[in-house]
């Protein structure tokens, strides 16, 4: 596993990207949360000038004073956005699931209870499976720091040298985050029961494909499906 440099530790989204249609005022107030905490720009997406929704987005975007903001309105051609952490709702990525793209861009499903929407754990929780656990360390530690969590639980699936790979993370992460207090988790313990078991603020997971054509690997997938709370499926 690659070493965890401190300038390395962060969330290289060039912005949060957001469709208010799709997503509704909770993953807008997620996404706004999160532009601030990772100090890039929102955008987004919504129906047209018109839209009777604009005044609900503007009264959640009101507590955030700070934060730059670009609304794209159904009327015109949107941006490419490139580098953007895109906020999507379940239902969308039931519909497409949040496979890594050659876009390289990290994608979050907003979804699950209200304390952790709000962030109110103050835990964030990787796991590890067989491909892409680089990156969803990475994000889980920006995410730490970012947000202020205080705990980072480190779930790893059962593969080959799974155990080596659970040690060298919290390494890294205590080396990275040394006010963060760091779990391992060495059970062979579901997804869903892990979640229920321990609360957490954001679940991060890989989105990449361990084949061609396989589809979301399986702690992803059951993420997506049972997760309660926010899940950033990592691209890299």
């Amino acid at each position: 596993m690659t070493a965890l440099a401190h300038e390395s530790v962060r969330i290289t989204a060039t912005c949060v990207l957001v469709d208010v249609r799709d997503s509704g005022a909770k993953g807008v107030r997620w996404a706004a949360a999160c532009a601030e905490a990772l100090g890039v720009g929102l955008v987004v997406h919504a129906g047209p000038k018109n839209d009777p929704a604009h005044a609900t987005v503007a009264a959640l975007l009101a507590e955030h004073p700070e934060l730059t903001v670009h609304i794209e309105h159904s009327e015109c051609t949107p941006g490419r956005w490139e580098g953007a952490l895109v906020v999507i709702s379940r239902a969308r990525a039931f519909a497409a699931p949040p496979l890594a793209g050659l876009d390289l861009r990290d994608v979050v499903v907003v979804g699950g209870s209200a304390a952790a929407v709000a962030c109110r754990f103050g835990v964030v929780t990787a796991v590890l499976d067989a491909v892409g656990r680089e990156g969803v360390l990475q994000r889980a530690t920006a995410f730490c720091r970012a947000r202020g969590a205080t705990r980072l639980r480190v779930l790893t699936r059962p593969y080959l040298d799974a155990a080596d790979s659970l040690d060298a993370a919290a390494d890294l992460v205590h080396a990275a985050c040394p006010d963060v207090i760091v779990e391992l988790v060495r059970e062979i313990r579901s997804v869903q029961e892990e979640t229920r078991l321990f609360p957490s603020d954001l679940l991060v997971v890989s989105g990449r494909e361990r084949g061609p054509a396989e589809g979301l690997q399986p702690a992803a997938r059951a993420a997506l499906h049972h997760a309660p709370c926010p899940v950033l499926f990592s691209c890299s």
